[in-house]
């Protein structure tokens, strides 16, 4: 007695040829995943070609300051020494620390200066910076001598004045700032890799695309107080990096040393670099703690730096 195969039985090479037109119409049809920005929340899994970043056991607390930093070496960079009258308006963060790169460039969380050339000495200026779609709009104002008025991570893109001071030869400077813009700025100019400025002051204009630097760090973001934000940074796609929780102790050869207590939690770059992690509660009220007379608080720091995660000033 022959048993009758099954009415879906098919010779073993019309099986394969199915499988395989199958999955060619499937991988024709499938839509591109976008890229995580750091208003998603990142995958939990690393990349398998990332390494695994690890968190330095203990650091000096006294590490050396940065650079020197002035808008007039960016100028004679960016018209190679000869004369120029033509208005220019730029952030600069100084010197790549890397050496990777010689442009003149914003580095994120880093010391950043707001310059402008060509401008008159008195008088309104209006800056714009354009990213992402989306226009913020900045007043500045020329002054005899800067004011102590406080600056914020997001200059540029909160809408709030700026002041900068006559340098001499048409030069204007303003003073530092750490240059984190706040969301949605961040995310656009970091998926972009550069943002569109331009200045105006009645009929003198100016406009540049300005370069992002993305150096390796972490940085505690505006309104840090009620966020419990920190924008992490320039590590490689796909690379899981862990935030520690480090104390501060005092060494007999007189060194302050922040030894890692424990891991507090991870974030998974995505593609264009930037992360935002949220401090557990338990972890800010930790760092926000008033320290004992005479000791450093304790701080958050993130794989492969030295250094702590300070909170805006």
């Amino acid at each position: 007695m022959v048993t009758p195969r099954p009415s879906r039985w098919r010779p073993p090479l019309l099986w394969a040829l199915t499988a395989f037109l199958g999955t060619s119409c499937t991988m024709l049809h499938q839509t591109p995943t976008a890229a995580p920005t750091s208003r998603a929340a990142p995958s939990p899994t690393p990349s398998p070609q990332a390494r695994d970043i690890l968190l330095a056991q203990q650091f000096d607390l006294d590490m050396p300051g940065a650079g020197p930093l002035d808008c007039r070496g960016d100028l004679h960079q960016l018209t190679q020494g000869r004369p120029n009258k033509q208005p220019r308006v730029w952030v600069s963060s100084g010197e790549d620390a890397t050496g990777a790169t010689t442009a003149v460039a914003a580095g994120l969380g880093e010391e950043t200066l707001l310059c402008l050339y060509g401008f008159p000495r008195r008088g309104p200026i209006t800056v714009t910076i354009k990213a992402g779609g989306r226009t913020y709009t900045t007043p500045v104002k020329p002054v005899a001598e800067l004011s102590a008025a406080p600056s914020a991570m997001d200059d540029l893109f909160n809408g709030r004045p700026r002041e900068v001071q006559d340098k001499g030869d048409g030069l204007l400077e303003s003073g530092f700032w750490t240059f984190l813009p706040s969301e949605p700025a961040l995310t656009d100019i970091a998926q972009a890799g550069w943002f569109t400025m331009a200045a105006r002051s009645g009929d003198v204009r100016a406009e540049s695309r300005i370069p992002l630097r993305l150096p390796r760090g972490a940085a505690a973001v505006e309104g840090w107080d009620r966020n419990h934000r920190i924008a992490v940074y320039g590590y490689p796609a796909g690379a899981g990096v862990p935030i520690g929780l480090y104390r501060p102790e005092n060494r007999a050869d007189g060194r302050v040393v922040a030894v890692l207590e424990r891991e507090v939690g991870r974030v998974v770059m995505p593609a264009h670099r930037v992360a935002v992690f949220t401090v557990p509660p338990d972890v800010f009220r930790t760092i926000s703690a008033e320290p004992a007379d005479g000791e450093d608080p304790a701080c958050l720091s993130a794989a492969d730096l030295a250094s702590c995660i300070n909170p805006p000033a």
